[in-house]
């Protein structure tokens, strides 16, 4: 049996009125795990008053999930041992990162135009630096940015192509004639008439086109501020990030290789938090709580499956084969670790039964 159980503050399940400061408050990864415990204690009733199934008490029970669930998954798993046999993770951040440069660095592996981004943004960069308004917004108008006044925002909206690429990356399945998606995009850099930034802004700006997207909606940071009706998932999952995660994606520092701007800091990257959800929330994220509570990179934990692609950006935070980042390590325990060298985030959840072009390499941990 598949039960799909849904968090709180998502969908349609809300304990509150609104999604005003003070009434996020119940939004936790303890009450999110607390949610799943007390759904497995009352399963037995709820489903058979539900839908007549009868769920034998000796059934054993697999918490399952991609991305932030597959964290909520490890951590059930570890935090409540007799309730949750086992646990499949797809993609898992379980290493809390407020500061999220390793993002770029898996980013970069993957783009074989990765230079050529680099040293576009370093031009960018330049001319950010230099206060020429007159320059800063012809550049904007080139990448059709035109809209965003805060030179942060604009520097920032840069990296949404890039990244998405990569994070969502699947390679055409075979006899396909669909393009490679990390190949279209480097195809803009092969104009070698133009310097690498104008290629950039000729790609957003196309980018932006296609996509039909609003720079202000998209981009600004301070966009839906003052929005607290319910049903923003995009508000509940920054909520989170301001209070526990982080995973703020910033710029590598030197001698790092930065695919993206300087000016995308941490810090800038938080900033609207206490705009959004004024004094009821702390200044800082407390990342360390949750890997003090959980373990980060040594979960230790058993029986759990996890998976990732070779070029998802999350899996420099996961437990995986071949660690693109050093920091990476293996889960203590019995567990199994999968990595699929050509794919991406949580590729394993939705691609068909038939396709076998992501490759496997496993380790027995």
């Amino acid at each position: 049996m598949l039960i799909i159980v849904e968090h709180r503050y998502y969908g349609d399940s809300y304990p509150v009125n609104d999604m005003s400061g003070p009434s996020m408050r119940y939004l936790t990864v303890e009450n999110s795990l607390e949610d799943i415990a007390n759904f497995i204690r009352s399963a037995s009733t709820f489903v058979k008053d539900s839908i007549g199934v009868d769920i034998s008490p000796k059934s054993k029970w697999v918490a399952t999930g991609g991305s932030y669930a597959a964290t909520l998954a490890v951590w059930a798993r570890k935090k409540y041992p007799d309730l949750i046999h086992a646990a499949y993770a797809s993609s898992a951040p379980v290493l809390i990162e407020p500061d999220f440069y390793q993002y770029d660095q898996v980013v970069a592996k993957a783009l074989p135009c990765a230079q050529d981004i680099s040293e576009a943004v370093s031009v960018l960069d330049a001319i950010l630096d230099s206060g020429n308004r007159t320059l800063i917004n012809q550049w904007k108008h080139a990448f059709g940015l035109q809209k965003l006044e805060d030179d942060a925002d604009f520097a920032g909206a840069l990296t949404d192509q890039m990244s998405s690429t990569v994070q969502y990356y699947m390679p055409p399945a075979k006899g396909s004639n669909a393009p490679d998606s990390i190949s279209k995009l480097c195809s803009w850099y092969e104009n070698t008439a133009n310097i690498p930034l104008q290629n950039m802004a000729d790609m957003t700006a196309a980018y932006i086109r296609e996509n039909r997207i609003d720079p202000l909606s998209a981009y600004s940071s301070k966009s839906g501020v003052s929005n607290t009706g319910l049903h923003q998932d995009g508000r509940a999952w920054f909520y989170q990030t301001c209070t526990q995660f982080g995973f703020w994606q910033s710029a590598p520092r030197p001698p790092l290789r930065r695919l993206r701007s300087k000016y995308v800091t941490a810090e800038w990257q938080s900033k609207p938090c206490q705009a959004f959800f004024g004094n009821s929330i702390a200044d800082k994220p407390n990342t360390k709580g949750l890997n003090d509570q959980f373990g980060g990179l040594f979960p230790n934990v058993t029986r759990v499956v996890f998976v990732n692609g070779l070029h998802d950006p999350w899996s420099a935070l996961s437990v995986a084969v071949d660690p693109v980042i050093s920091k990476q390590t293996s889960a203590d325990g019995r567990n199994v670790v999968i990595t699929m060298p050509r794919a991406s985030h949580v590729v394993d959840f939705y691609f068909a039964n038939s396709r076998t072009d992501f490759g496997v390499d496993i380790a027995r941990k």
